[in-house]
């Protein structure tokens, strides 16, 4: 387990003059006395919206500004949300602010390749840049590093250095780097690097993030050569907009996994994992993706919600995440785009859900197959899965979900496809578990096998995730 120390530099004078201080927005919330009159219970609460990849250098400049409508939309709607949720737990006095962090123009960790002076460039930080000693990206002198620790002086810069209840919301590389930075990930994965702020950390609500490692063979990017070639020849220009991602990002988004850190957040604080799929032009990927990121690599197994999507060759996999509508991965950001007011609304009704209703979790992600071939209209033994309810956790009804594929060998007799949902029976156990059987009802001239994933799910019992803070 390698550690490093978080020395914080002087803030660069060429940025001081780039970007005015984001300030909180403290909205309006209701008075005291109309919640109880021994109100005596304090509890903040405060939003910080993180931006993706951005390739110029007066995008890279406004980074801030790419989530503000929904932030404007979050926060318009915070008082009413309060009024109620004090209204129903007497007692509880609620202060709510919300945040945009810039991490192109946050005070930079000071380690940089020699070759590069300018601290808004972090993305093409690369592995044996000149002047470092970097093995990974992860190691200072990175991307991957750079990413994580300006998210901890933003957050620092904005909400103070005690302000706890954080939720983080990211966008692409910016989710990444929430899900890394509240797991303490560093370059030997979670757990192995202290940023110091996990603990005022609530949750992270992650939108079209970019997190598995797009390298692997799971995934196809269009053309003959590999992601991080294709990447780093700069032939992805139109994806991602005017210019290119820096050689460090390719290599951060190409070879380091998020997944492990989506799946600690997910297990120990509370996580919502927006994803889409659309019909974008241009595409970087075959299959289903929202353009610049395939559909199955924005979410991990214990993100909530199971999607199936086609996967290389002529099967099918499963996406995690809750769908939020078909939107390519800059329909959030871009307010020109015709789909935008659908993706900030459908956005904001899951971050709003989360923190005021259910804030849900995944409590055991699995898999299972048949074990043989299934005739017509046979069903399936049924696969038991989950267990217990995690102390302070209620049941979610149904608390299984399932998918799957149902697999057709040989050209002639068509490709794998997804179990339809009517072929599935579940039934809930008497906790945060049950049980499901697949019959299969759909091809009168052949069996056939199948592959299944899963997950049980949970509520706290006071409902959403201010029922957990403190």
């Amino acid at each position: 387990m390698r550690t490093f120390a978080l020395g914080v530099p002087l803030c660069l004078a060429l940025l001081s003059a780039c970007v005015a201080p984001d300030v909180p927005d403290v909205p309006d919330v209701p008075d005291e006395s109309t919640t109880s009159a021994a109100a005596t219970t304090p509890l903040e609460l405060h939003f910080l919206y993180i931006h993706g990849v951005e390739n110029t250098a007066s995008s890279r400049l406004n980074a801030h500004n790419t989530l503000n409508d929904l932030k404007a939309a979050v926060a318009a709607d915070l008082p009413n949300l309060i009024a109620s949720y004090q209204a129903s737990h007497p007692g509880v006095v609620i202060t709510a602010s919300s945040a945009s962090a810039n991490l192109y123009t946050a005070t930079p960790s000071g380690i940089h390749p020699s070759d590069s002076t300018d601290p808004t460039l972090m993305d093409d930080w690369e592995v044996g840049d000149p002047g470092c000693t970097a093995k990974v990206q992860g190691d200072p002198c990175t991307t991957a590093y750079e990413w994580r620790f300006r998210l901890v002086q933003e957050i620092n810069r904005l909400f103070g250095a005690t302000a706890k209840n954080i939720i983080l919301v990211g966008h692409s590389t910016g989710a990444r780097a929430a899900f890394e930075v509240a797991s303490n990930t560093g370059p030997a994965g979670v757990a192995t690097f202290d940023w110091g702020v996990q603990g005022r950390i609530a949750g992270v609500v992650s939108i079209n993030g970019a997190i598995d490692a797009l390298q692997p063979s799971r995934y196809n990017v269009v053309g003959a050569v590999s992601f991080i070639t294709t990447c780093k020849d700069g032939d992805i220009a139109s994806i991602f907009g005017v210019g290119v991602p820096g050689n460090g990002w390719c290599e951060y988004a190409g070879n380091v996994s998020g997944v492990p850190a989506a799946d600690w957040v997910g297990q120990h604080k509370r996580s919502r994992v927006l994803i889409s799929t659309a019909s974008c032009s241009p595409s970087l990927w075959t299959g289903n993706s929202d353009g610049s990121l395939p559909f199955a690599a924005e979410g991990s197994p214990f993100s909530l919600g199971l999607n199936m999507t086609p996967a290389p060759g002529s099967t099918q996999t499963v996406a995690y995440g809750r769908f939020y509508g078909a939107f390519c991965h800059s329909t959030i950001t871009n307010g020109g785009d015709a789909n935008h007011a659908a993706a900030v609304a459908s956005a904001k009704a899951q971050i709003e859900d989360l923190v005021f209703t259910n804030a849900t979790r995944v409590d055991a992600s699995g898999t299972a197959a048949t074990a043989g071939a299934i005739a017509f209209n046979a069903t399936t033994p049924a696969f038991a899965v989950g267990g217990a309810c995690p102390t302070g956790e209620a049941a979610l009804h149904p608390q299984v979900q399932v998918v799957g594929v149902c697999h057709h060998p040989g050209f002639f007799d068509g490709d794998d496809h997804a179990i339809a949902g009517g072929e599935f029976t579940v039934a809930g156990g008497a906790a945060c578990n049950g049980t499901f059987t697949w019959k299969q009802a759909h091809d009168a001239n052949n069996a056939h096998a199948a592959s299944f994933w899963w997950q049980t799910r949970s509520n706290p019992t006071g409902g959403g995730l201010l029922s957990l803070l403190q």
